[in-house]
């Protein structure tokens, strides 16, 4: 029985060594697994670029000016030129600011058109006005009377024209006239108008009232365009010159009205269609679609010309005066540093964030190397714990062995 519970024993522990062994592989192949882990974080490191900050001399430039008398004029390029047939040795690139006339459009958000009856001023040709007499004159063949103010129609429309156009009241009333259109409506005029135009001078200016016209953009009184006022006119050939395509420019039916100091041009069309858009008949002026209005300003231009010149260099090389080819005249050239801070702030905002992210990636990555070290130290330590387990079996198996050999020995030896 002794040397059976022996060689149990001495089994049992046989099958302990082994899985202790076995565990010690797997142990060794999870911390070969952890080097691998490390060694790529290692090269991640390695790979990083660390962000350079930027430097203002990468962002500033020597640029050169002259003056010609009426702008200064700044050199954006110098090409130079080889063996130019005129004796021109650079192709300059130069440009000043300047204010230019522009025709804008615009959309206007919720314009709040609204339609009324509104006097309106209007010209006859001067050819259509005759005098028959020292006092009689007709237009278009139509008889031309002094204003009566007893006549209720007529008295209403001059009150209504006068509240549109208050110059026409510095007018006498006695100089007050009136005739009766093709249209059967009352015109009015005076009698300078009548004289400036039976002389071939001017046309005839008239005044009218309508029915159901433009009468408010907003807060604003809206009127039939004047082609006599001259700012009026230039800011609308303008206008055309720069849409020739689009309504404003074909039109017959301009209005115009006046907003913070600004003169705005749209079409009757384009007034109608806003003031028919409001989707509430009882609210006419809310939620109307956009309104296309122009308007003509003076806008601040970059103008810019290429041309060949003829650039005197100082001893070192520096450009110091230039004539071009088109001018006899010879500028000094000024120098001036310039740095493009615009430029420089975007970069170094550029550099923040990339420094930002590069310091997150150090982190992340430190993170990941303490994580595999404390997980390389656990292993390390149950290895060192199998190891010890593995040394307390093998000298127990030895002490089992000798037993079982002892046993052996006092059982079948026979002979002494």
């Amino acid at each position: 029985m002794g040397m059976a519970a022996s060689q149990a024993r001495y089994l049992g522990l046989t099958a302990r060594k082994t899985n202790v062994e076995y565990e010690g592989q797997q142990v060794n192949q999870a911390r070969t697994a952890l080097a691998n882990q490390s060694a790529n974080t290692f090269n991640d490191l390695l790979a990083l670029e660390v962000p350079t900050a930027p430097s203002t001399q990468d962002f500033t430039t020597l640029q050169y000016s002259y003056q010609d008398g009426l702008n200064t004029e700044t050199i954006s390029n110098m090409s130079e030129l080889i063996n130019d047939p005129d004796g021109y040795n650079y192709l300059i690139t130069h440009y000043h600011y300047s204010d230019v006339f522009t025709g804008i459009m615009s959309l206007k958000t919720n314009p709040q058109v609204a339609f009324d009856t509104r006097a309106e001023k209007g010209t006859v040709p001067k050819e259509q006005v005759e005098k028959t007499d020292d006092e009689n004159y007709t237009v278009n063949g139509q008889p031309v009377t002094k204003y009566d103010p007893t006549n209720e129609q007529m008295k209403q429309d001059y009150g209504r024209i006068l509240k549109d156009y208050p110059d026409f009241a510095k007018i006498e009333v006695e100089n007050v006239y009136t005739y009766t259109g093709d249209d059967g409506k009352i015109y009015f005029t005076d009698l300078t108008s009548l004289k400036n135009a039976s002389d071939g001078k001017k046309d005839l200016v008239n005044y009218t009232i309508k029915q159901d016209v433009p009468a408010y953009v907003g807060n604003a009184e809206v009127h039939a365009y004047d082609p006599t006022d001259s700012t009026m006119k230039a800011a609308y050939e303008q206008i055309c010159k720069e849409f020739p395509a689009e309504g404003i420019a074909t039109s017959e039916n301009i209005y115009t009205w006046e907003f913070q100091g600004q003169t705005y041009f749209a079409t009757l069309e384009d007034l109608r269609a806003s003031a028919d858009s409001a989707p509430d008949p009882t609210k006419p002026t809310e939620n109307q679609n956009k309104l296309r209005q122009y308007y003509a300003q003076d806008i601040k231009t970059k103008i810019e010309l290429q041309q060949k010149a003829f650039v005197d260099l100082d001893e070192s090389g520096r450009p110091q005066s230039i004539r071009f080819e088109d001018n006899s005249a010879t500028y000094a050239l000024s120098t001036e540093t310039i740095t493009d801070e615009a430029a420089y702030e975007d970069a170094m905002n550029q550099y923040n964030y990339d420094m930002q992210v590069y310091e997150k990636r150090i982190a992340d990555i430190n993170a990941k190397t303490k994580k595999i070290q404390e997980q390389d130290r656990t292993l390390e330590l149950r290895l060192r714990q199998l190891d010890t387990e593995q040394e307390a079996l093998q000298t127990e198996m030895e002490a089992v062995k000798k037993v079982i050999d002892k046993n052996i020995e006092s059982t079948f030896k026979t002979f002494e």
